[in-house]
């Protein structure tokens, strides 16, 4: 056999057995959810973004989490104060003008916090409203698609 010959011989079965390789070990793919089955994957740059709105969501759950847990022990708290001053109100003796003066200070007191409390809550609701339209971006965008795991490597790498 010619040497030319045997040498296109053995680039087809190179190929022939890279090929083979290729199709029997193919990407290995992630999904943000279940991801669908034979759908397109996402690219490089729409994984990124992905991502870094799948950490925004997290992020913004911790912190949305935490709020809600000091704005109700502040809840708590202003209620019990709330019921003490209305124990406090109906044992007043209203002739020692110095007890009422002392009970008007605490009720004065007591509106201030109340406000204060009031106050926090359309600041929750704008940390809820962002968080839910995070996560809705997040679903449309990114939910059940699937991805190359070697585009979510190499993201992870700083590439």
């Amino acid at each position: 056999m010619p040497h030319a010959a045997l040498n296109r011989l053995l680039v087809v079965a190179t190929l022939a057995v890279l090929s083979a390789a290729q199709a029997a070990d193919p990407p290995k793919q992630g999904s943000f959810g279940k991801g669908k089955a034979g759908g397109p994957l996402l690219t490089r740059a729409e994984l990124r973004e992905c991502m870094a709105r799948q950490q925004r969501v997290r992020a913004q759950s911790d912190e949305t989490v935490k709020a809600q847990a000091e704005l109700d022990k502040e809840k708590t708290e202003v209620n019990q104060l709330g019921a003490a001053l209305k124990e406090k109100l109906a044992a007043l003796d209203r002739t020692d003008a110095d007890a009422v003066a002392a009970y008007n200070q605490q009720a004065q007191a007591f509106d201030q916090r109340v406000d204060a409390y009031n106050a926090l809550t359309p600041a929750f609701n704008a940390k809820v409203d962002a968080l839910k339209a995070e996560r809705e971006g997040f679903a449309k965008a990114c939910e059940n698609r699937r991805f190359d795991e070697k585009d979510e490597i190499a993201i992870k790498n700083g590439k």
